[in-house]
Order: C-alpha cells, then sequence, then structure tokens
C-alpha cells in the first residue's frame, strides 16, 4: 500500500489520481464528499441530524460503491471538525481519524467556519458567520486565516453585529477551498480533535 510519503511525492509529480474524503458532521446536514484531484466527483447530503452516529458510515459506503470504489482508494482525508454540534463533531472526528490511522494516509482538519471562505469575498468582511438555534458562530479573517471564534448568543447579537461588518456565506465553494486545505500540512491522526467554541457546548444540542 502507498504511504503518506510517497502519496505526497506522486501528488507533487502528477502522477497520481488523488481520491480525497471530505466528511462534514458539525450540522443537521451530513455532508459525505469525494473528490478526484481536487475536483468535486460525487456527494451525499443527509438531514438526520439525530441520527449522523447510525447513517455515517452507511452513507460512506453507498458513496464510493457508486464510484465503483473502496475504502483502500482513498489517498487522504478532510473532516470539518466544528465548531457545531457536540455530538455530531465527535462523531465525525471520530471516523475521519479512526480511518486515516488505519489506512496510513494524511488527514486534515479545517473549521465549519474555515470552508467558507471563497475568493469572491468582500475584501471589507472582518466576520464570517453561521447561524444556529440559540446564536451566531463568528470567526475574525485575518491574512487569509480565521482568528479569535466566537459564539455570540442571539440576546446578545444585536448590539455585537451593529460594530461589526460580517458576512453569511450562503455556499461553500468546495473546489476553491479544497486547494487551501491541501496547503496545510497533514497531521497525525491522534492530534484531529473537535472543535469548540460554546463554554458548555453540550447543553445547546
Amino acid at each position: 500500500m502507498t504511504n503518506k510519503r510517497e502519496i505526497d511525492i506522486l501528488q507533487k509529480q502528477g502522477k497520481c489520481n488523488m481520491i480525497t474524503l471530505w466528511i462534514d458532521t458539525h450540522d443537521i446536514s451530513l455532508e459525505i464528499l469525494l473528490f478526484k484531484d481536487e475536483v468535486l466527483l460525487d456527494k451525499i447530503t443527509r438531514n438526520e441530524s439525530l441520527n449522523h452516529s447510525t447513517i455515517c458510515i452507511p452513507t460512506l459506503v453507498e458513496l464510493l460503491e457508486r464510484n465503483k470504489l473502496t475504502v483502500h482508494d482513498i489517498n487522504d482525508i478532510i473532516v470539518v471538525n466544528g465548531p457545531g454540534s457536540f455530538t455530531g463533531v465527535r462523531i465525525g472526528v471520530t471516523i475521519a481519524k479512526t480511518l486515516a490511522y488505519t489506512l496510513n494516509i494524511p488527514i486534515r482538519s479545517v473549521t465549519s467556519i474555515e470552508v467558507l471562505q471563497n475568493d469572491k469575498m468582500d475584501r471589507e468582511t472582518e466576520f464570517i458567520g453561521i447561524e444556529e438555534k440559540n446564536g451566531y458562530y463568528v470567526g475574525k479573517i485575518a491574512k487569509n486565516e480565521i482568528t479569535d471564534y466566537q459564539y455570540i448568543k442571539k440576546k446578545e447579537w444585536d448590539s455585537w453585529s451593529q460594530t461589526h461588518k460580517i458576512t453569511f456565506p450562503e455556499k461553500i465553494d468546495y473546489e476553491w477551498i479544497i486547494k487551501q486545505i491541501h496547503q496545510k500540512k497533514p497531521i497525525s491522526p491522534h492530534s484531529v480533535n473537535p472543535f469548540y467554541v460554546k463554554k458548555i457546548e453540550v447543553n445547546y444540542d
């Protein structure tokens, strides 16, 4: 089996069709995507927020089978590690890091706010935001990186939003953002952890 170092070399030489698995369980919708050489190959979205633990693996298997692939064809993994649903994030992270470890392939984590960046964003935008049932997750854009993650409760939102320029991107430009993510160095599967912003996030699920 090709190891991580060999895959990186082949990818740089343009001699390997890279299959990337993307797992996102941070929200009500579960999304599993496949990319081939950073071009979106296929995608399944399921809107079953209370069943991520039971549908994530079957959804992955379905996606692989309909593209005539197996887990051994996956060359690297991207997982959205939050902020978002406390339980949902844990499920996606656990599955992603287990696959990366057992298959000995690279893994990268990305936050649910980072993936909303794109090259058409208003340069004056200070924050990118995500709305959820009790408030808003926001992250500050600084030199193409997201910093200063915060959770703003709805009762505090009106006053906070009046003093900050924020945008709520409606769609993810997957083929643009995956190129940005692949510029990150892969990390050890053991170092991939959920990213929480709320102090007691479980109480909000």
